[in-house]
């Protein structure tokens, strides 16, 4: 009776594993199928055509916006990392290992508040203290670098899970080794530490980038709903509130969609790239 049973058990699973796949990617699929309509509307197909990605990649604007998101991603992206690498550091090598579990709880938090929860709650503290801070020392906290804190402090949970797990599989005894044959602190940073380390803070760098790409909700928020600066997922919006949304809204969601999916499979690449060399050589 199990034995039997098993091919139509195998069967449903595949049916279902198809379904579900079927149900997450044909919204993407039509979303990108629908950038090369040759009609004037976003949901109407009139035949294939190039003309929408010609006159999006011409738009001042659409580049404009686009722009603003990588500078943003760059920036706050070098923030999330190094803060989580700092707290990576310490709570690798702290003496408090409850602490430090405690610790990774708080960090991770932020991963599951609502985001606009987290947003309106940046925009309360960059208004009523980062910006008057700034401007009593004479430095303009302007829209540009509220959201870049918005959104490093976004990312920085997502940075320090990633850097978390590789500072666990980190190989301490070559440090100790290292420190034993007279190696100063910036020879092991250098040479034994940040080699180990060096994937994990790719994809951290790469996760953290696809995370600020993306981001509405604190862009929204800290930009005075885009008036102030317009990312691309703000400019977006801004596509679907005319009267009748061209395809141009498919196309610019496909751009925005490839370069994040980029970033997001590069991340996760260079997160397995380390435990994959490590399971060819085997133990030593």
């Amino acid at each position: 009776m199990v034995n039997s049973s098993n091919p139509m058990r195998k069967k449903l699973l595949l049916g279902w594993t198809v379904l579900s796949l079927a149900l997450l990617y044909t919204p993407v699929f039509m979303l990108v199928f629908y950038g090369f309509n040759a009609g004037q509307f976003a949901l109407r197909w009139e035949g294939f055509s190039l003309r929408w990605y010609a006159a999006a990649l011409s738009n001042e604007e659409m580049i404009l916006a686009l722009l603003n998101s990588l500078l943003i991603g760059l920036f706050s992206t070098v923030i999330s990392v190094a803060l989580a690498f700092t707290y990576c550091l310490w709570a690798q090598r702290t003496r408090f290992k409850r602490l430090a579990g405690t610790s990774d709880s708080l960090m991770s938090l932020p991963l599951f508040i609502p985001e606009i929860v987290l947003s309106i709650g940046l925009l309360v503290m960059i208004v009523r203290f980062l910006k008057p801070a700034f401007l009593e020392m004479g430095f303009n906290f302007d829209s540009l670098a509220a959201v870049i804190v918005g959104h490093a402090t976004l990312a920085v949970g997502y940075a320090s899970l990633v850097l978390r797990t590789r500072f666990n599989s980190y190989d301490i005894q070559q440090e100790l080794a290292a420190r034993d044959l007279g190696a100063g602190s910036r020879q092991i940073f250098l040479e034994i530490m940040l080699p180990q380390i060096m994937p994990g803070l790719a994809a951290a760098a790469c996760l953290s980038f696809a995370v600020s790409l993306d981001d509405f909700y604190v862009s929204y928020f800290l930009s005075t709903g885009g008036s102030a600066l317009k990312t691309l997922p703000l400019y977006i919006w801004s596509l679907q509130g005319r009267k009748a949304m061209t395809p141009e809204i498919n196309v610019v969601s496909s751009v925005l969609l490839i370069v994040a999916l980029l970033f997001f499979c590069t991340g996760l690449t260079l997160s397995r790239s380390r435990s994959s060399v490590e399971n060819l050589k085997g133990p030593t």
